[in-house]
């Protein structure tokens, strides 16, 4: 049996649902997992926090997600014969997750505030709508499907925005999950969203679907996971911006790990962690050429050169903490990583003195805050608009590092991190940078 999920730009219309239709029917007993269709979730987020300052305006963000969900099954039905009744259940559903929606936003408007809490329950209304009318739609072309709610799967803790998954009930699910396979049927579950103990909807970050996927492959014991996308693998660098990059055909865990970590879009970061528990690989491929061998990820580690890929991050800052009194290394660190945790910001880079620390991090909603509390523990400096340029998969050759860092000597770097034992070297540039870096550096190495 594999997992088979399916991205945002696969569920973008009628015509891709048709085209995941036909990658389906290639397999004997999937489970499939979608994610929300394209654009979904960023304009339901927006939806949330128009409703501030303009809710008429909200409102309308909630009409035109609604109009393009019939949209894709009036197209869809208009092309393949079903009962009349099945239509009905569909823009049913459609009209009932909008009513939710509008709920939500109408409490936003009077409360004045988004609580986590209301962002996770708005936010998994895409994959609610999605993957429940994929099912019916894939079932009106002779697929046996089923509609599986993650709600009653994907267990997690109250930790709103990024919740953590109780794998332990996942797994006790899985019985009744094989149970259903083994009649024949072809379970359809929504990513990215799940539910605490409380029933309150959770969300385990954002294009956390790749993870859910993990999840139930780990859970059911798959044979594979397969993460179908709209490019034939992970490449040396984003394709969109660097032209020459290049499919990898293998990359181990930990090397995807980082690549999803440090910017790459193509994995949410957790999304190894239950696979490689379980020692289930990972495949990566492409819906529009479903017959190219994108890039396995597992617990192998092969060598392609002296770099595996190259990812980076815009819309960062360098935050440099000194501590304003003489205190032991480990309280003053300790201290500073306590705020960040607290305020949900992952470190990228870091460099640490006993008294001083400076970070590379990508700027976030809870940023301001941080720094604000930063200030009680000494002196802080910002540097703006900074990029991160990660390279990943370094071999553990003596000059790689010297090699690299004199083809962008003539650009300033603002922070340096790298450790031989991961192979990754983490440069820190301004922004504006970023690209022409990137691209100086691919050419050389890979070119």
């Amino acid at each position: 049996m594999r997992i088979l999920k399916f991205g945002g730009t696969s569920m973008s219309d009628a015509k891709t649902w048709q085209q995941v239709i036909d990658i389906i029917k290639r397999y004997e007993s999937p489970f499939v997992v979608v994610s929300a269709t394209a654009r979904t979730t960023r304009e339901l987020i927006k939806a949330a926090r128009t409703a501030l300052v303009d809710v008429e305006e909200a409102h309308r963000i909630a009409s035109d997600i609604k109009r393009r969900h019939k949209e894709i099954i009036t197209v869809f039905f208009d092309e393949h014969q079903s009962e009349e009744s099945v239509l009905d259940n569909c823009n049913k559903w459609i009209d009932q997750r909008t009513e939710e929606l509008e709920t939500q936003l109408e409490a936003i408007s009077s409360e004045q505030e988004i609580t986590e809490q209301k962002k996770d329950a708005i936010a998994s209304i895409g994959e609610q709508l999605s993957s429940y009318l994929f099912a019916q739609c894939a079932s009106a072309t002779g697929i046996a499907t089923q509609w599986i709610d993650a709600a009653d799967i994907i267990r997690t803790d109250s930790d709103f925005g990024q919740a953590n998954p109780d794998e332990n009930y996942i797994a006790n699910q899985a019985p009744s999950l094989k149970k259903l396979i083994i009649k024949g049927n072809i379970p359809v579950m929504g990513g990215y969203y799940g539910m605490d103990k409380n029933g309150q909807t959770t969300t385990l970050g954002f294009e956390g679907s790749d993870y859910s996927a993990s999840l139930i492959g780990a859970a059911l014991d798959a044979e594979a996971i397969e993460i179908w996308t709209d490019v034939s693998g992970i490449y040396t660098c984003d394709p969109r911006f660097v032209p020459d990059a290049q499919p990898i055909p293998q990359l181990s865990f930990q090397e995807a790990t980082e690549l999803a970590y440090f910017g790459a879009k193509v994995l949410h970061p957790a999304t190894t962690k239950p696979a490689s528990k379980k020692q289930i690989p990972i495949w990566v491929k492409n819906i529009f050429d479903p017959d190219e061998p994108g890039t396995c990820i597992s617990s192998e580690s092969t060598k392609n050169g002296p770099v595996k890929a190259i990812t980076y991050k815009q819309n960062c800052t360098i935050v440099t903490v000194t501590s304003s009194q003489t205190v032991m290394g480990y309280e003053f660190l300790a201290g500073v990583f306590d705020i960040l945790r607290w305020h949900h910001l992952a470190v990228d880079v870091v460099t640490t003195t006993e008294a001083s620390v400076s970070i590379g991090i990508e700027n976030g909603d809870n940023l301001d805050n941080a720094i604000e509390q930063l200030n009680s523990y000494g002196s802080v400096e910002i540097l703006n608009n900074q990029g991160i340029i990660s390279l990943v998969g370094c071999s553990n050759e003596n000059s790689l590092v010297t090699d690299i860092l004199s083809k962008v000597k003539n650009v300033p770097q603002n922070l340096i991190s790298y450790s031989k034992f991961k192979g990754n070297l983490n440069i820190v540039v301004d922004e504006d940078q970023v690209l022409p870096v990137v691209k100086d550096i691919h050419q050389k190495l890979f070119s």
